[in-house]
C-alpha cells in the first residue's frame, strides 16, 4: 500500500499561489527597472520572487511511503528510493526551545533522508517506518 505524506492539502492552489507572487514580483521588476532607479525596490521585488520559487518548492514536495515495494521516495529524487528495512535511525531535528525543524533518516549504509514537513506528518512517517523495521533507533537531537 503507498501512502504520500505531502505539505500541503490543497496543491494546485499553492501552485497558482505561487506563479501569480512570482508574476508579480516580475512585472514590478520590470516597472521597476524602466520607471525608477532606487536600489532598495529591487530587493523586495527580488524577494518576492525568491519567496515565490521556495514556498512552492516545500509546500510541493511529498514523500511516498510504499510498503509492498519497502521504499521512501521524494517527489523529487525519485531515483534513490530509500528502503524502510534497511533504515537504522530516525532523528527529530528541532530547536533548543523544543520546536520541531525536520526528520532525519538514515540507513545501515550510506543513504539518508531529510524530511522537511511536520510534526504531525513525522510522527505518521515514524510510526510506519518502525511498523516496517522495528529495530530502528528514534532519538531526538536539539540544535540552534
Amino acid at each position: 500500500m503507498k501512502t504520500v505524506y505531502a505539505n500541503t492539502r490543497h496543491p494546485k492552489l499553492i501552485l497558482w499561489g505561487s506563479i501569480a507572487i512570482g508574476a508579480i514580483g516580475v512585472a514590478c521588476l520590470v516597472l521597476y527597472i524602466v520607471f525608477s532607479n532606487e536600489s532598495y525596490l529591487f530587493s523586495v521585488f527580488y524577494s518576492l520572487i525568491y519567496f515565490a520559487v521556495f514556498f512552492s518548492q516545500y509546500k510541493l514536495s511529498s514523500y511516498t511511503f510504499d510498503d509492498e515495494a519497502d521504499t521512501i521516495t521524494y517527489s523529487e529524487l525519485k531515483k534513490y528510493p530509500l528502503k524502510m528495512s534497511d533504515i537504522t535511525t530516525v532523528i527529530y531535528k528541532e530547536s533548543k526551545k523544543g520546536r520541531f525543524r525536520k526528520l532525519f533518516v538514515h540507513d545501515s549504509g550510506t543513504g539518508f533522508m531529510e524530511i522537511l514537513t511536520s510534526k504531525a506528518n513525522a510522527d505518521k512517517m515514524v510510526a510506519q517506518i518502525l511498523k516496517a523495521n522495528p529495530a530502528a533507533k528514534v532519538s531526538h537531537a536539539n540544535y540552534i
